[in-house]
């Protein structure tokens, strides 16, 4: 039996990751319009479940990112980076970097940028529903 976790409102799971270096900081990833979430175990935090605040994917048992529809990258920056590195930073993150041709992950990596949290998150009201057959 699967159980899948349907948001009820555009936009409302969201995949972020944190990188900081020194005293920088980046928070970026991606927020997808549409998507669900999928678990073979029956779901129990809905009854302490805030649509406000959502829950960490990784904090439902079995909880994985089914499927996913329009992605809009997002990246965000601490005020202790300046505009230049900023714009950089940007361009690497949306692979428009005239310099770099890996994976933004590589080149932060590379950079000197240290990944300290990579999360997914559903939020918003929300609808679970029963699949009776695995996908």
């Amino acid at each position: 039996m699967i159980y899948e976790i349907i948001p009820l409102e555009l936009g409302s799971i969201v995949e972020r990751e944190i990188y900081q270096k020194g005293n920088k900081e980046i928070k970026c990833g991606v927020v997808w319009k549409l998507g669900s979430v999928a678990t073979k175990i029956k779901p129990k935090f809905i009854k302490n479940y805030h649509p406000d605040l959502g829950i960490c994917i990784q904090d439902i048992p079995g909880g994985f990112i089914e499927s996913t529809y329009s992605p809009e990258k997002v990246i965000f920056f601490s005020e202790t980076i300046d505009a230049q590195e900023e714009q950089e930073l940007t361009e690497i993150f949306n692979g428009l970097s005239p310099k770099y041709s890996k994976y933004y992950e590589d080149v932060f990596a590379d950079l000197g940028w240290k990944l300290l949290t990579a999360e997914s998150f559903i939020f918003g009201e929300i609808e679970i529903i029963q699949v009776s057959e695995e996908r």
